[in-house]
């Protein structure tokens, strides 16, 4: 079973190949396609990130723990704002220094955060090998790419097909005796 160094030298090796596949396919229906080093780049590291993201079922695997950092950092995006102004508007604390209300109101961003976080990567459906080792996963992956980044990129549907084939690149990889296994659904 590849590890996490494999996987990130699979994806590194394959992402040429599959940029020229792409520009292929592209030729071969006659439609032109223009891809910039930015969009290179952003292709690369969906890519990449997709060549080890379905390991995040492996409890021990680096790109949980590192996925987990980010997702807190996420949490404070989501809830900060919302819980500072609730505490704001609390008699209860009108009293206290809005250096306080911002720390608390960081503190249990992080801790809903860390609560989510952890709910949710101990779902059975985190199981080793199991849904994010689909092919599903592989297409919900790319699609959230495309859909994050479609109001910036203006080649996103590369960007959302490489995040989708770095996933894809990962199945075949761990799969390599028995490939049909790549193109499970769930």
């Amino acid at each position: 079973m590849p590890n996490l160094v494999s996987h990130l030298r699979i994806g590194v090796l394959t992402y040429p190949i599959y940029v020229f596949l792409y520009n292929s396919i592209f030729a071969f229906l006659k439609k032109s396609v223009s891809l910039s080093g930015f969009d290179l780049a952003l292709g690369y590291l969906a890519y990449i990130l997709g060549s080890d993201l379905p390991d995040l079922d492996s409890a021990n695997a680096p790109l949980r723990n590192l996925t987990k950092v980010f997702l807190y950092g996420f949490s404070i995006f989501v809830f900060y704002e919302f819980l500072l102004e609730k505490f704001r508007s609390l008699n209860v604390l009108s009293n206290l220094p809005d250096a306080m209300l911002s720390s608390a109101a960081l503190g249990l961003s992080l801790a809903i955060g860390a609560g989510l976080v952890n709910m949710f990567l101990s779902l059975p459906l985190f199981y080793h090998r199991g849904f994010v080792h689909s092919i599903t996963f592989g297409a919900i992956y790319g699609f959230l790419v495309y859909l994050f980044l479609q109001p910036l990129v203006k080649n996103v549907i590369f960007i959302g097909v490489s995040a989708f084939f770095g996933v894809f690149v990962h199945l075949l990889s761990d799969y390599a005796k028995k490939p049909w296994k790549a193109f499970k659904l769930w």
